[in-house]
C-alpha cells in the first residue's frame, strides 16, 4: 500500500479536510483510502494511503493529494501569508491602515471584489502550484508543506509579494484621492450658491456640457473666465467639470447618461464632494440628442 506523508507545523485541520474531500471519490470507486496521523516534533503528518496498489492508483493518489494542498495554500493560506508580509513589510502603517492594504491585495489576488482577469490570474496560480507539488511527489513520498512554500514556491511567494506592494500603491492613492474630495468639499461648503441647479451631460467622447434646468447652456463671467484659465492650464475634462461646478456651488446637481467608463472614476469624485446634492437622471432628452425636449421630464 503506497502512503505519502505530508507534514505542516499548524492549521493541519485545514489540509485534512480538503483531503478528506479528495479522497472521497476514491472511495466511492471501492478503494481502500486511509487518513492516519503521528507527530515528528512540531510537527502533525498526515499519512495518505491508497489500496490496491497499481500505478494508476499510485498517480490518481499524488494527483488528489497534490490539487488539495493547492487549494488549502491558495484559499486558505494565501491571505494568512500577505497579512504577514504586510506585517513585516509596512509595520509602521496603523492596524486599520494594514487591513486596508489586505483588502487591496486580496482583490489584486482574485478575492471578493476581484475582476474577472485577477480571478483568472488566481486560477492560473492554483494550476502552477498543483504541477509543481506533482512533480515533486512524482519523486518523493514526504512533503513538508511550509518547507515546500519557501523552498519550492519563491516565485509564488515573490508573486504575492508584488501584489502586496501594488496594493499599498492602491491604498495611498486610495487615501490621497479622500484627502482630496475632504478639501473639495470643504471649499464647496464654504461657497455662496451662484445658481439652484445645474444639469450635467457627459458626451461618449469625454467632453461635457452644463446646462439649466430648461436646458440652456450655463453663460457666467465668473464660469467662463474661470473654464478659460483651466483650459490654459491642461487640466483633465473631469478636473474641469468638478473646479466649475465647485465655482458654481449649486444646490443640486443632475448627472445625465450614459456615463462613459472613462468618467467613471471621474463621476465617483464627483458624489463624493456635492453628496447627496447628486442625483441621476433616468432618461430624457439631454440623455438622447435624438429626441428633442426643453427639460428633463424626470427631473
Amino acid at each position: 500500500m503506497q502512503t505519502i506523508s505530508i507534514g505542516t507545523e499548524h492549521r493541519a485541520e485545514e489540509i485534512i479536510e480538503r483531503l478528506d474531500e479528495g479522497l472521497r471519490s476514491l472511495r466511492r470507486e471501492g478503494f481502500d483510502v486511509r487518513i492516519g496521523l503521528h507527530n515528528r516534533g512540531r510537527f502533525t503528518f498526515l499519512d495518505c494511503s491508497v489500496d490496491p496498489q497499481g500505478p494508476d492508483t499510485e498517480a490518481l493518489l499524488r494527483h488528489t493529494v497534490a490539487s488539495a494542498l493547492s487549494d488549502v495554500i491558495v484559499d486558505k493560506w494565501e491571505k494568512d501569508l500577505v497579512r504577514r508580509m504586510i506585517h513585516g513589510q509596512y509595520c509602521y502603517f496603523s492596524r486599520e491602515e494594514q487591513d486596508r492594504i489586505l483588502d487591496h491585495a486580496d482583490r489584486n489576488l482574485g478575492g471578493e471584489g476581484a475582476t474577472a482577469g485577477d480571478r483568472h490570474s488566481r486560477s492560473e496560480r492554483k494550476a502552477r502550484i498543483l504541477n509543481q507539488l506533482r512533480e515533486y511527489l512524482d519523486q518523493n513520498s514526504e512533503l513538508v508543506v511550509e518547507g515546500f512554500l519557501h523552498f519550492r514556491l519563491r516565485d509564488y511567494l515573490e508573486e504575492l509579494e508584488e501584489a502586496v506592494d501594488r496594493a499599498v500603491d492602491d491604498f495611498l492613492t486610495e487615501r490621497e484621492e479622500r484627502e482630496f474630495v475632504r478639501l473639495l468639499r470643504y471649499f464647496l461648503d464654504v461657497q455662496e450658491p451662484r445658481v439652484d441647479e445645474v444639469h450635467v451631460r457627459i458626451r461618449p467622447g469625454g467632453s461635457f456640457s452644463l446646462v439649466d434646468p430648461q436646458g440652456h447652456t450655463l453663460r457666467s463671467e465668473v464660469l467662463e473666465q474661470f473654464v478659460v484659465e483651466m483650459v490654459e492650464s491642461e487640466v483633465s475634462y473631469e478636473d474641469l467639470l468638478i473646479s466649475a461646478l465647485i465655482t458654481l456651488a449649486p444646490r443640486r446637481v443632475v448627472i445625465h447618461g450614459p456615463v462613459p467608463p472613462v468618467w467613471e472614476g471621474g463621476v465617483a469624485t464627483l458624489r463624493g464632494v456635492f453628496g447627496d446634492r447628486v442625483r441621476d437622471c433616468t432618461g430624457c432628452a439631454l440623455c438622447d440628442l435624438e429626441v428633442p425636449k426643453d427639460r428633463c421630464p424626470t427631473c
